[in-house]
């Protein structure tokens, strides 16, 4: 009684952003936290979680040049396309941005298209025709990966959330039910990141190439640039 049903959660789109334009891991938690302090468990893990939508710029772009580019003309703005290194660096960030996407408590929503690779500035050049028979194989795949973790693991569809990490270019959280931990970690910065865990654990990989150092008396991951992996925790010892 007297709630929203759902929201479009363009906060956490924003936070996504800002962290892997900016390297904001700190803002990203702060800002997160606010929205669980202010709203109902309910509203706060049912949110409706995207990246895109009609009314923002295509996320692939955003990503790859940093900015909307308003000081450009409307016309350079409609004929923008990205170089292949500005692509390259946009699927990269896209993909570990939308790995937060799905790890992240609340509904995943993807915009028909970002899946595929497609790119542009804001309406209209964000409603572009789907591009078929020349989707970005390397995204479908990925986006494939994501729905299948999400099926796969109950902890990222309900589970607590509890950050490990959240400082500039590293943010790393573990979202927890009655059945297992699963800890997600991410790299927004152009150079590797170590990840030290306040706990020690098994890692096994489910996705990214983030890579786990084991000492007898510590567990840290190695994240590559501009990248998120996932792994479930195991054998945690407090």
């Amino acid at each position: 009684g007297g709630h929203c049903d759902g929201l479009m959660n363009y906060p956490l789109r924003t936070a996504i952003l800002r962290f892997f334009r900016e390297g904001d891991g700190a803002g990203f938690v702060s800002e997160m936290e606010t929205i669980r302090e202010n709203y109902p468990p309910f509203a706060f893990y049912s949110a409706m979680n995207s990246l895109g939508t009609h009314d923002v710029p295509r996320a692939l772009t955003l990503l790859a040049v940093g900015s909307e580019q308003r000081d450009q003309s409307k016309q350079w703005r409609a004929e923008f396309r990205l170089s292949p290194k500005q692509k390259r660096r946009g699927v990269e960030l896209l993909k570990a941005a939308s790995l937060l996407l799905y790890a992240f408590p609340g509904s995943p929503t993807v915009y028909y298209g970002d899946e595929a690779g497609m790119e542009g500035f804001e309406d209209p050049f964000n409603r572009r025709t789907y591009p078929w028979g020349s989707e970005d194989l390397e995204l479908l795949e990925w986006y494939r990966a994501l729905g299948q973790l999400r099926h796969d693991h109950s902890s990222l569809r309900a589970g607590s959330i509890r950050y490990v990490a959240g400082e500039q270019d590293l943010l790393a959280f573990i979202r927890k039910d009655e059945r297992e931990e699963v800890l997600v970690c991410f790299n927004s910065s152009d150079e590797p990141k170590k990840l030290t865990l306040d706990f020690y654990a098994e890692l096994l990989p489910l996705l990214g190439s983030a890579e786990v150092n084991t000492a007898e008396d510590e567990v840290s991951v190695t994240i590559p640039p501009r990248s998120g992996s996932a792994f479930l925790v195991n054998k945690v010892t407090e």
